[in-house]
């Protein structure tokens, strides 16, 4: 054969091939093509995020107050619900459930279109009937979700907090949040939510348009949270928050009796707080408010009557670090340390230049602003003290000795750069600003001054239609609305002076410790489940006050002279074994004509190495030393190792 005609026929065949691979391009593009891109159209590929369990949280030894378990729960998933068929599913729910339609069908429209959504948790024996229906369920499945279980209840809940759906403000600080994931709300579940929350796992599935599951990828497993250590200890948590419900029961039996003798009472006491500090350290061994809540009530969602209920209440303000009070006689020991270390004069009718001792006879008077009509001060008891030193006034809570020192303060220091050197004291420890503690909504405080008197004189002429904060009287004084009189309220506590029992607990660790004033925390570490420790709490020295070992010594002298001879002393009678390494300071918060005082306590031990402060504040509880110091007594017996006595009413003292 010719290569000229073997070269026809191999032409031949390859345009043969090629002619047949062109129908079989042009068959699979244009005459299937419509029908390939529908098979891919009706494929869609979706994510299933698997939610974490929150981390968990243990008290300082360890033991485990919260942790998250796995639970049957429906889900529905709106991309696979027809408009149509709305309706009837949760027609079908509610009555599976037991749920309301209305709730089911508020719960459908608030994920909104496309969204996934757990309905609820339910029990194992309805999570059965559901799955038997789920062919007449579209879009709903049944899945393990986890779920927080609270194991010691209200105990450490206002430190632990409790949980709730992201709101408006969460969602601009994290727009990444589910909605339909609920969050830290408050306490260390709050702060440290970002932690606990773990990282979600994720499932893809590829469906048809059947929900028909074609294909799926190896699942992500999710990672639970970090574990969060509480500097906090459960053991001593349970007997100071017993020992505020006793004092809260003590002083409404103290009314009544009172009641019966004829004194009345404005309101029932229902409120208290305390703290206890490591003064080395700033770790809070326990932090308590009465009343408090259960954050189990949130897992699930609080009823609407039970949450009411508790506001009415104010379970949910945690006094000890919001609550705002007036110190009363538990700040004179900050005008004692400021008067030591800066050697203040003293000034005031009652007051020896030659002995330098002050009359404490029950009643100071000065020169009024008009002839006849002097100026009197009352102490809070009756009788008379006798002279006294700065220790004895101390000791027994005589007002007319710390009214002398600001007088004298007043006198020789008024317009010059001392004129707030009580203030300035008062703010080295700790007061007027919030302390900084790992927890939510804490509470600043006021120390008053010159400054702060102008600038509310100045807002109060300004807005003159609106609530002043001054006696309109003091506008039209020629140097100012801030007068001699305020810094003697400051003295004693009273005045426009106000604190939380946390800022009470700071300054106290400080003037016992030497001058170190620390950043109180609660969280003392936090750690991976693989056991790795992330983050580690280093104590942080806020700032150190200049104060003389001489000046620490005598002020733990004198506490402990407040608790065995002083106004403390009946509180602390049956203490026991370690009264001499103990001391406090009782304190009487006089509010207004429509409440009762407030009663305060701060202690602190051992004296011969000061380990911790504990401070009490009943609110409208009456006297400090008749019923805070009781309930003071009785959490320092604890700590110091002593079987913890009755708590009884004390001396009604100041």
């Amino acid at each position: 054969m010719k290569f000229s005609s073997r070269l026809v026929i191999v032409s031949g065949l390859f345009l043969l091939m090629f002619s047949a691979l062109g129908i079989r391009l042009w068959f699979i593009s244009i005459a299937q093509g419509a029908q390939s891109a529908q098979i891919v159209e009706d494929q869609t590929w979706i994510e299933i995020p698997t939610q974490a369990p929150r981390g968990e949280i243990v008290d300082r030894t360890g033991q485990l107050l919260v942790t998250s378990r796995f639970v049957p729960a429906v889900v529905v998933d709106r991309r696979f619900i027809n408009t149509d068929q709305a309706v009837d599913l949760q027609q079908r729910l509610s009555g599976l459930l037991g749920m309301p339609v209305g709730e089911i069908q508020a719960a459908y429209d608030k994920a909104g279109i496309n969204a996934r959504f757990r309905l609820a948790t339910v029990t194992t024996d309805t999570a059965y009937r559901v799955t038997e229906q789920l062919s007449d369920l579209p879009g709903v499945s049944i899945e393990k979700v986890p779920e927080r279980v609270y194991l010691v209840g209200p105990t450490m809940a206002h430190v632990i907090g409790h949980l709730g759906f992201p709101d408006e403000a969460d969602l601009e600080a994290r727009p990444d949040l589910d909605l339909n994931v609920r969050i830290g709300q408050t306490g260390v579940e709050k702060v440290y939510d970002e932690l606990l929350l773990g990282t979600n796992g994720d499932l893809a599935l590829r469906l048809n348009r059947r929900a028909e599951v074609v294909e799926e990828r190896p699942p992500v497993a999710s990672v639970q949270g970090d574990t969060i250590h509480l500097s906090l200890d459960l053991q001593l948590q349970e007997l100071v928050e017993s020992a505020l419900e006793q004092g809260v029961a003590l002083s409404n039996q103290v009314k009544q009796q009172e009641k019966s003798e004829g004194i009345d009472f404005k309101h029932e006491t229902e409120r208290a707080a305390a703290v206890v500090l490591d003064v080395k350290t700033g770790a809070v061994l326990s932090l308590a408010s009465y009343p408090d809540f259960d954050p189990s009530l949130f897992v699930t969602g609080v009823d609407p009557d039970t949450f009411a209920l508790l506001q009415q209440e104010q379970a949910f303000n945690n006094l000890a670090v919001s609550g705002l009070y007036p110190p009363a006689s538990t700040f004179k020991a900050i005008t004692y340390v400021a008067a030591e270390e800066e050697d203040l004069p003293l000034d005031s009718p009652n007051y020896d230049s030659e002995t330098g001792l002050v009359h404490c006879n029950g009643r100071m008077e000065l020169p009024g602003f008009e002839e006849g009509s002097p100026q009197v001060f009352n102490d809070w008891y009756t009788g008379d003290k006798g002279w006294l030193n700065l220790h004895q006034s101390f000791e027994e809570s005589c007002n007319i000795y710390f009214w002398t020192v600001a007088l004298g303060t007043w006198r020789n220091y008024k317009d010059t750069d001392q004129e707030d050197i009580i203030q300035d004291w008062a703010r080295s420890l700790g007061f007027g600003e919030a302390t900084g503690i790992d927890l939510t909504a804490e509470a600043s405080g006021i120390v008053p001054d010159r400054a702060l008197f102008d600038q509310w004189k100045e807002e109060q002429v300004e807005n003159p239609d609106e609530p002043g904060r001054l006696d309109p009287r003091r506008l039209e004084l020629e140097d100012g609305p801030w007068v001699g009189g305020d810094l003697m309220n400051l003295a004693i506590g009273q005045g426009e002076l106000i604190a939380t029992p946390l800022q009470m607990a700071v300054a106290y660790s400080a003037m016992v410790n030497g001058g170190d004033v620390w950043q109180p925390y609660v969280v003392s570490e936090i750690e991976r489940r693989d056991g790795e420790i992330v983050r580690l709490t280093e104590p942080t020295l806020l700032r150190h006050v200049d104060m003389s070992p001489t000046t620490t010594a005598s002020l733990l002298t004198d506490l402990n002279k407040v608790v065995t001879t002083g106004t403390a002393a009946r509180a602390f009678e049956s203490f026991g074994p370690g009264l001499d390494q103990v001391g406090g300071k009782t304190g009487t918060g006089q509010t207004n004509a429509n409440n009762d005082n407030h009663a305060w306590f701060a202690g602190v031990g051992p004296l011969d190495d000061p380990r911790w402060v504990v401070v009490v504040l009943i609110d409208e509880g009456g006297s400090g030393g008749r019923i805070a110091a009781p309930v003071g007594r009785y959490i320092m017996q604890y700590l110091m190792g002593v079987e913890p006595t009755p708590i009884t009413a004390g001396e009604k003292a100041n």
